[in-house]
């Protein structure tokens, strides 16, 4: 008697398994996306967080008026820091505290977006006096590619973010 003993697997097999593979892969990269782009926003209210949080702790160092500038050169938005109110985000060396330059990248356009009606500070700055409660009232909306958003608030009293749209990565609604 003759018996054939294969091993291996087929074609239909094979095929099955490739389908599963790519539905599981294309489900995880649509997560793994929206992670990408949770934590690009995050990581965008946090800075502008900690900037204005040094700005007023300079300010009281220093005692003098410290500025944070938000500014725009088409969908791109940059954030700098001087003890003058002059300061262009854009320009070499114009935003400086003690010859050091102090401005960051806050929005590309492409991963984070500010719209200019969602900088709420005057004239797009905000500005901390030497006395401890001497700031400037406003806020940022930051907004990600998923179009959730954060929002980054200075009050009188203190500075906090939050999520305009109900609790969103840790933080309560505004």
């Amino acid at each position: 008697m003759f018996i054939l003993n294969h091993r291996g697997f087929t074609l239909i097999e094979l095929m099955i398994t490739l389908v599963i593979l790519g539905i599981v892969i294309a489900i995880s990269t649509a997560s793994f996306q929206s992670l990408i782009a949770d934590q690009a926003l995050s990581k965008a209210a946090s800075q502008v967080y900690y900037t204005l949080q040094l700005a007023k702790t300079e300010a009281v160092k220093r005692n003098q008026k410290i500025y944070v500038q938000f500014c725009q050169q088409q969908s791109v938005w940059k954030m700098g820091m001087s003890n003058f109110s002059g300061c262009d985000c854009f320009s070499a060396n114009s935003c400086q505290l003690d010859g050091i330059e102090k401005v960051q990248d806050l929005a590309d356009g492409e991963k984070i977006f500010i719209d200019e009606n969602d900088i709420r500070f005057t004239g797009s700055q905000a500005s901390y006096g030497a006395l401890r409660f001497s700031v400037e009232t406003g806020s940022v909306i930051l907004t990600n590619q998923d179009n959730k958003r954060l929002s980054v608030i200075q009050s009188a009293m203190r500075l906090r973010v939050c999520a305009p749209d109900g609790a969103y990565l840790g933080y309560k609604q505004c």
